[in-house]
């Protein structure tokens, strides 16, 4: 849908404002809100469990120790690029470990990640998000958007002034630096301190531009934490938990996903299965105990385990499912942001079910 509506909805971007402080001061007396960080969170769960399992994709499978360390690595790359707090951080990728890695090296610093940069969004949207968002860094995978096998984003990319630094992952662009995991123990430490702020913004999400221009959501470590915090302690999860995320990174249940890993010190498996390999194939590979989506995955996968005989989806206890019913008088007022809602459902006696 984006690419036939061209450049109008992109040409205006309204970011909301974290500045009610009366709120912001309730939230800390009643425990919502915390003095830790994303990356204290890291380092925490660093030092106590530093080889378990903390991040997995196709390709890789990170402990805590090695995350922690490819993060600090990560923040010196962009502190010695010329970034600095408060500059924006783009993402063009799809589900990899890398994504997650940029992410909490940007909360490290004291960036502000925007990861919502989609696979159907073309070159020249790319590039307009970077102008409107004035992002300083672009993390991108070659081939990766709708006609990004044919128009080159990295001269789109460079013509945005405000750019500083691109990086290229997956594979090779001889133009602009390749990011990729440092070789065991050469990873570089940050030669910077952490910022210990909680309230400091390190997300910048935009909606989907349906009911009018993109809107910036930005979001705090404790706005996205407080969150996390609730759900990993509602529905008691922890360390033993292996959490796959069936939407992608670029969507906001990916985000959801990372606060949990971060909450819980869980293991967190974005959705990157190895080429042919069913979402099936995928949450029973991996031994996911909870799995994340939106309807549309549940119906799938319904469908195939039917069609296979299946009675049990391999260690899944739980699964989490964000959107709403639309009613017909609103679907046509509402876009996927500002109708959807989260709809979970958990175990609470033996074979019963609780909504919320």
């Amino acid at each position: 849908m984006l690419q036939h509506l061209g450049r109008r909805k992109f040409e205006s971007i309204v970011l909301l404002r974290l500045s009610d402080l009366p709120a912001a001061r309730e939230y800390y007396r009643i425990g919502a809100w915390t003095d830790e960080t994303f990356h204290a969170a890291l380092e925490r769960h660093a030092a106590q469990r530093p080889e378990a399992h903390a991040l997995r994709d196709a390709r890789l499978r990170l402990t805590w120790r090695e995350l922690h360390d490819w993060v600090q690595d990560c923040a010196q790359r962009l502190h010695q690029a010329g970034l600095r707090r408060g500059d924006r951080v783009a993402l063009w990728l799809p589900s990899r470990v890398e994504a997650v890695v940029v992410f909490l090296a940007c909360a490290r610093n004291g960036y502000v990640c925007c990861p919502s940069l989609h696979q159907n969004y073309t070159v020249d949207e790319i590039g307009l998000l970077l102008e409107r968002s004035r992002a300083r860094a672009l993390f991108f995978q070659p081939g990766y958007g709708a006609d990004a096998q044919t128009v080159d984003i990295v001269e789109r990319a460079r013509s945005s002034p405000q750019l500083k630094a691109l990086y290229c992952v997956g594979a090779h662009d001889d133009r602009v630096d390749r990011f990729e995991r440092p070789a065991p123990g050469q990873a570089a430490g940050c030669e910077i301190a952490a910022c210990a702020d909680p309230d400091k913004i390190v997300y910048l999400a935009f909606t989907s531009g349906t009911t009018g221009t993109p809107k910036g959501v930005m979001h705090s470590d404790n706005t996205l934490l407080a969150n996390g915090r609730a759900m990993v302690r509602d529905w008691h999860h922890d360390h033993r938990t292996v959490l796959l995320s069936l939407s992608p990174l670029s969507h906001h249940i990916g985000t959801v996903a990372i606060e949990q890993q971060l909450a819980a010190g869980l293991e967190l498996v974005v959705n990157d299965p190895s080429s042919g390999m069913s979402a099936i194939d995928w949450i029973t590979h991996t031994g996911a105990t909870y799995v994340m989506g939106v309807p549309t995955h549940a119906i799938d996968i319904l469908s195939e385990m039917r069609r296979r005989g299946l009675s049990a989806l391999g260690s899944v206890r739980l699964f989490y499912m964000a959107g709403a019913p639309i009613t017909t008088g609103s679907r046509w007022k509402s876009g996927p942001t500002e109708a959807s809602a989260p709809r979970t459902r958990w175990p609470s006696l033996p074979g019963s079910f609780r909504t919320r």
